[in-house]
């Protein structure tokens, strides 16, 4: 399974990442987590204390092994010895790497760097008990730039609320231009009321789980921790169920 979490900044795109990443991994499934956010959080979110070297900071790799002739770039470029180089695991078993990003200001195009993760996503899955969580970046660019493509399963979460589920209209429309045939929405942060229900069930995608607002998730932010360690994993666990039989 390729599995994509997307959505806006601040929703819970990493919390959701790394508590099914572990959840995978404690039942034997082999998984890769991959951090495509330029704010840094998911090895820390999976208990890894020193973050993998970002592979957007190989410059001489990507540019010997991605940029061909006259600034062409290599449909498929050698990973295998960088995947594995460049990546590590935390104590669950989980293989953790980061795309990483580059600076701003006429620093160039991030073409290279997506078509290295590209060629990193090929390597990436090779068996059927393999699982690859993708933590994107913040909002819906790389969906437009295409680094998703080829995922089983697009997961949009969402807090409840007017703005963030009409993300999900641009979320579906740029995940079809790149041939994401599942999306599946996650709610996060979820506070009881009545309009809440309604913004809900408005929402016309298969909705994996609805995760209630908890203090948890700050005390592990606090602590710096997994919040899997902290908190109730029961919906996260039927979020995992439930992805079973959706890429089924």
């Amino acid at each position: 399974m390729k599995i994509a979490i997307s959505g806006k900044g601040g929703v819970g795109k990493t919390t959701l990442a790394a508590t099914l990443a572990y959840l995978f991994a404690r039942d034997g499934y082999r998984v890769t987590a991959i951090d495509c956010d330029a704010d840094i959080n998911l090895p820390s979110a999976l208990g890894v204390k020193e973050k993998p070297k970002p592979l957007s900071e190989l410059h001489e790799i990507i540019e010997k092994r991605v940029v061909g002739p006259m600034g062409t770039y290599k449909l498929n470029p050698k990973v295998d010895d960088v995947f594995e180089e460049y990546s590590v695991y935390n104590e669950d078993g989980v293989r953790v790497l980061v795309l990483g990003t580059i600076e701003k200001g006429g620093e160039g195009c991030f073409c290279p760097e997506n078509a290295f993760l590209r060629a990193i996503l090929r390597h990436a899955i090779f068996k059927r008990e393999d699982v690859l969580i993708l933590d994107m970046e913040a909002g819906i660019e790389h969906l437009g730039r295409g680094t998703a493509r080829g995922v089983d399963l697009l997961i949009a979460v969402v807090e409840p609320g007017t703005r963030a589920v009409e993300t999900l209209e641009r979320i579906e429309k740029l995940g079809r231009d790149i041939g994401i045939e599942r999306i599946a929405v996650v709610v996060n942060k979820f506070i009881e009321s009545e309009r809440a229900r309604e913004l809900i069930s408005g929402i016309k995608y298969p909705i994996l789980g609805v995760i209630h607002y908890d203090q948890c998730f700050v005390r592990a932010d606090l602590e710096n921790v997994p919040p899997y360690t902290v908190c109730d994993l029961k919906p996260f666990e039927e979020i995992k169920r439930r992805i079973e039989e959706f890429v089924q």
